[in-house]
């Protein structure tokens, strides 16, 4: 599929089939949000000054191969690594702000958490002062969003963003230690149709 044709096709899907997803595909996925994407260790989302603050979790549910549960995601990962071993999906729904079942429902979840702390040091200089490093973590992590859901509207995966949660008790779901906080999740699964 060219780029073009993804863009057209993304879409915001907040129904999904009980069909398990490939392992592959949910690779391609992790990939697009923040993976390595040549030898010089570049990413595939950008960062201010090359600082990475973004952590990515991926929270299964129905992946084919994988046991339900939350695992950490390097950039540059062969394997996926055990962080909580249960799923939490309805954990995270609960967490929601409003009623969001998609969060549920899904077949799985990729959050986007980031490190404010780094972030907010690393450009403390910067006006606004104080604030100017959580500016560039949310434009990353929207970059990172955007490259999952061009990747999933490319495999014709169903997949929307969340944003509504209550920080801090996602935060403990996930059992993320400070300073990593979470930002967005991106709940992913096939379509409801198929």
């Amino acid at each position: 599929m060219t780029l073009a044709r993804a863009i057209a096709n993304r879409r915001t899907q907040r129904e999904f089939s009980r069909q398990a997803v490939p392992l592959s595909v949910v690779k391609r996925l992790l990939w697009a949000a923040n993976g390595v994407s040549g030898d010089d260790g570049k990413r595939t989302s950008p960062s201010a000054h090359a600082l990475h603050p973004l952590r990515i979790y991926a929270c299964a549910g129905r992946i084919e191969g994988v046991e339900p549960g939350v695992y950490a995601v390097a950039p540059g990962f062969q394997e996926l690594s055990t962080h909580v071993d249960r799923d939490v999906r309805a954990e995270l729904e609960a967490a929601a702000l409003e009623d969001q079942p998609w969060i549920g429902g899904a077949a799985g979840i990729i959050t986007v958490c980031a490190d404010m702390v780094a972030a907010t040091s690393a450009f403390a200089e910067q006006p606004p002062y104080g604030t100017r490093g959580q500016r560039y973590v949310h434009i990353e992590a929207g970059a990172a969003a955007q490259n999952v859901y061009l990747q999933a509207a490319a495999e014709g995966i169903a997949c929307v963003l969340v944003a509504g949660f209550q920080d801090e008790a996602t935060a403990a779901v996930l059992r993320l230690e400070v300073p990593v906080a979470p930002v967005l999740h991106m709940c992913f699964g096939w379509p409801e149709s198929i």
